[in-house]
């Protein structure tokens, strides 16, 4: 049986060559050429622009800035130019990447060998896809952040000129009286979990917020969101942490305690892997081994193996996920407060623990460098663990939006 192939990556193609060359055939075959090799393993589809496509500039002469010129205002950010290495094209791609940096505008040069260039179209396009998920994004922080957050502020036009993601502010209240209306938006959960407690009354209490959740979602278009949930501890003793369990693998961003910076990362690793992430503070510090222990009571169930519903660790009350994560290679990702970097640190989970002193699910993880990093510049006290070694996936995503 043959392998389904793998969708191709579509791209506009746009040219620019001098007016010398325009009418050059051997030009046009030597394109032809230059492609091919770029594409020998058929991954790409190179087609007439459009602007929902990605938009390659393929700059084959020196002497076609002028082109450039004329025609990139109709084209959206960033500019990728597609460098030959011949007839001047280097050259001719350098100045139109100084004009566009003197009018603040962002631009990327693909140069190398043909499988060098092939590997960076593949990133570039992956980066532009998740891109247009942030564009079309809308985020919502129920509540207000929670108080002890002091290091974590957010500022929701710097994020929508960053990253076009639109932050919606919702009021608790109307999360409460979601929750009050006692619904359940799917009862087979109810045998699903029964499995694993006996504590039927606080299973229905968990599945009124979670659907509670989905109505607000519904309702603002939410692609994710983070909530003030200590507060549901004080008005309804119940917790948040099975709902958000849910959430997530069903591709809403859903974090704890209105760490909007947080969400933000986590809506950053959703949209670049498809894949939900684990949100977690550090407990412990191992400087001389680089180990860490990290610890929260939810995680997306996708991400973990075998679990239990314990109690919420502060309070004693509702349920808090204990879930036991494969051991092998994780990274920690967070954005800084003020949007300026992103921290991407690849580690090795070691461990999973049942410590009674902490939050349900944890793990020991050693980092492949220096912790000194998290201590002496720490971006607050959260961080996002997506599966796997994402580090430089996140960090090239992080540099293509910065570009």
């Amino acid at each position: 049986m043959e392998t389904p192939s793998l969708t191709p990556c579509r791209f506009g193609l746009k040219h620019l060559r001098s007016v010398l060359s325009d009418g050059n055939d051997s030009l046009n075959e030597e394109e032809a050429s230059y492609l091919a090799q770029i594409n020998a393993s058929k991954r790409f589809s190179f087609e007439s622009p459009t602007l929902s496509l990605p938009t390659i500039f393929f700059v084959q002469t020196g002497g076609s800035e002028i082109f450039f010129k004329e025609c990139y205002e109709s084209f959206p950010e960033p500019y990728v130019l597609l460098v030959q290495g011949k007839r001047n094209s280097l050259a001719a791609s350098l100045e139109i990447k100084t004009f566009l940096s003197e009018r603040k505008k962002r631009c990327i040069l693909i140069l190398g060998t043909p499988e060098e260039c092939a590997k960076k179209l593949e990133d570039y396009h992956c980066y532009f896809m998740a891109e247009q998920t942030l564009r079309n994004s809308r985020l919502g922080v129920i509540g207000t952040p929670s108080d002890w957050l002091i290091g974590s502020p957010y500022d929701k036009e710097e994020i929508r000129a960053r990253f076009g993601t639109t932050i919606i502010e919702i009021p608790m209240e109307e999360l409460l009286e979601e929750v009050a209306k006692k619904e359940i938006k799917k009862p087979e959960l109810i045998d699903v979990f029964k499995k694993k407690t006996s504590r039927e009354e606080d299973l229905k209490e968990s599945l009124y917020i979670y659907s509670a959740l989905k109505n607000i979602c519904v309702k603002y278009k939410l692609s994710g969101f983070t909530l003030r949930c200590f507060d549901l501890l004080q008005s309804r003793h119940q917790t948040s942490c099975l709902a958000f369990g849910l959430l997530n693998d069903e591709g809403i961003v859903a974090t704890c305690e209105g760490d909007v910076p947080t969400m933000l990362s986590m809506a950053l690793i959703q949209a670049l892997t498809g894949k939900p992430s684990f949100m977690a503070n550090p407990s412990e510090f191992d400087l001389l081994k680089n180990e860490a222990i990290f610890a929260h009571c939810t995680c997306p169930f996708s991400m973990i193996g075998e679990y239990t519903l314990h109690t919420h660790f502060e309070s004693g009350l509702g349920f808090g996920i204990r879930g036991k994560f494969p051991l092998g290679k994780m990274t920690a990702v967070k954005l800084k407060p003020d949007l300026s970097a992103l921290r991407a640190l690849p580690c090795t989970v070691l461990d999973n623990l049942e410590r009674d002193d902490l939050c349900r699910s944890q793990i020991r993880v050693r980092f492949d460098g220096s912790l000194g990093e998290l201590l002496n510049n720490p971006y607050g006290n959260h961080l996002a663990f997506a599966s796997g070694d994402k580090a430089k996936q996140c960090l090239g995503f992080f540099d293509y939006l910065n570009a």
